[in-house]
């Protein structure tokens, strides 16, 4: 009982804002919210989040499958705050930094604000210049989700995925092929790289150089044009061309 009364109590403080603006919650709704969850012991976005009961339980829950999760990204890295603070005014205030979450015409600034090179690609693209008079979509949010951010794979590029409401089997492959080609291009020179000898002088140079082509790689798929895609790539297959070179260069062996 006493559990429920704090909820209720929070509930009253938090106001009716849009983001609030949830569903009751009854004794019947299929809640747990009230099971721990491995997280930190400061961060009380979560433990919040997991009182106040679904579906604002379940963002907790998402974000722990993440991609952002595993890299260290946590609710205040987006919507800032104080996520030590059990205050709601200090936690959730607007002196800390706080945001609720963006609305549609600003998700790509929005994410833009930690992935610039996906953000000045996407910009480029012609989902980008179509952004604004299609109703704000696609965005960043339509391939990669909010709080259950997946990691990067081409099952993003797929019929069965968002590409597959606008647009036909055959565009999709145009797009997706050539991505494809040069993703397998560099993980078999990012194996070879690793089983270089500890004593190869140039491992750790190429290993950084393939870093980099990665990063080049990243802000391509984001221009999601077939004909832009064939374009950018020639200068990351050159740096790939040099890369498998200087992979299959042996200095070590001397002629008969």
């Amino acid at each position: 009982m006493k559990l429920r009364v704090y909820a209720v109590i929070v509930v009253g403080l938090l106001g009716s804002g849009p983001l609030f603006a949830q569903p009751a919650r009854t004794p019947e709704s299929p809640v747990e919210s009230w099971k721990k969850t491995d997280l930190r012991m400061n961060d009380n976005c979560s433990a919040c989040h997991q009182r106040l009961g679904e579906p604002l339980a379940m963002q907790v829950s998402q974000w722990q499958g993440s991609v952002h999760a595993q890299k260290g990204v946590f609710c205040d890295s987006c919507h800032g705050g104080d996520p030590t603070s059990t205050v709601l005014t200090v936690a959730m205030g607007e002196q800390n930094g706080f945001m609720e979450a963006p609305q549609p015409p600003a998700v790509p600034d929005d994410c833009g604000r930690c992935h610039e090179d996906a953000l000045a690609s996407f910009k480029e693209s012609a989902h980008g210049e179509l952004f604004e008079s299609n109703d704000y979509e696609p965005s960043c949010v339509t391939c990669h989700n909010s709080h259950d951010v997946k990691a990067v794979s081409f099952d993003m590029v797929a019929m069965t995925a968002s590409c597959g409401e606008c647009h036909e089997q055959n565009y999709i492959d145009e797009v997706r092929n050539p991505l494809a080609e040069t993703d397998r291009r560099m993980e078999r020179l990012r194996a070879q790289i690793a089983s270089l000898p500890a004593s190869n002088p140039n491992a750790a140079y190429l290993h950084r150089r393939l870093d980099k082509a990665s990063e080049a790689f990243s802000r391509l798929a984001h221009f999601l044009n077939a004909n832009t895609i064939t374009t950018q790539r020639q200068t990351l297959d050159r740096e790939l061309t040099y890369l498998e070179f200087m992979v299959a260069f042996d200095d070590t062996k001397t002629s008969d």
